[in-house]
């Protein structure tokens, strides 16, 4: 209730601009209860984070319609392993509005039947996405495209993950895999995502990239804003910040 309380206050602060969570952490979902969504919705600001901050993007564009942020965690600036990718996207994103998703390294796209798709946008963490199921604050996540990428998860639980959102209906406008810490640092790439999930679906279009997931550069990306994928220029850009 502490940590509810202490949210609800910085958004209600006038001299208070932005948010930036400082890290993620397994038990976000038990504040939601105690989050006054309105104090929110009448005092809009920028909101930011990762990791198991994904609860809270998705809950809060749910709740109030505010567009919220992906962003790397406040503490990785302070690391030696931050990337000047990351140190770009906040100038980039927020100060001089860009709505290109800039590209880490090499995209691939896959099974794109149509050379543009338009949707709008949520993520980004696999499992923590997952916790807002069957509560009033998960989006409507059909004909959304799904940024998605994890830290911890094996193949196994991917599958699984995977699996459950095929099931509930998520899995048919497109995918954008991002960089997935324990398949493709820790394992070195044993598994391809994509070829796993094509056990699952075999339709949806995907693509996969490095612009975002656990220790790694990270864009910054809007949570629940339209966006266009371009699979002809290999372009993500973002398009109007809906409601």
């Amino acid at each position: 209730m502490q940590r509810a309380e202490d949210l609800n206050n910085m958004f209600s602060d006038k001299d208070v601009k932005a948010i930036f969570t400082v890290k993620g952490g397994d038990m976000v979902n038990g504040i939601l209860p105690y989050i006054d969504f309105e104090i929110i919705k009448n005092n809009p600001k920028i909101f930011l984070g990762m990791s198991d901050i994904t609860v809270l993007l998705c809950a809060i564009n749910k709740m109030t319609g505010l567009i919220t942020f992906h962003c790397q965690d406040y503490i990785w600036f302070g690391k030696d392993s931050v990337t000047d990718y990351d140190k770009n996207e906040i100038i980039d994103k927020l100060f001089e509005g860009n709505k290109t998703i800039i590209s880490y390294d090499n995209r691939e796209f896959f099974d794109f039947k149509n050379e543009e798709i338009i949707g709008k946008l949520y993520g980004t963490n696999v499992r923590c996405l997952l916790k807002l199921l069957g509560t009033p604050y998960m989006p409507d996540l059909k004909n959304t495209i799904q940024f998605l990428e994890g830290y911890s998860s094996d193949i196994i639980q991917w599958n699984t993950m995977l699996e459950q959102y095929n099931q509930i209906g998520i899995l048919n406008k497109a995918i954008v895999f991002g960089y997935i810490y324990q398949l493709q640092f820790v394992e070195k790439d044993k598994h391809n995502i994509v070829e796993e999930l094509r056990k699952i679906n075999t339709e949806i279009p995907i693509v996969k990239t490095n612009d975002f997931g656990h220790m790694h550069g990270n864009s910054i990306i809007p949570i629940g804003a339209e966006v266009k994928i371009n699979s002809k220029d290999k372009d993500i850009i973002i398009g109007k910040y809906l409601k």
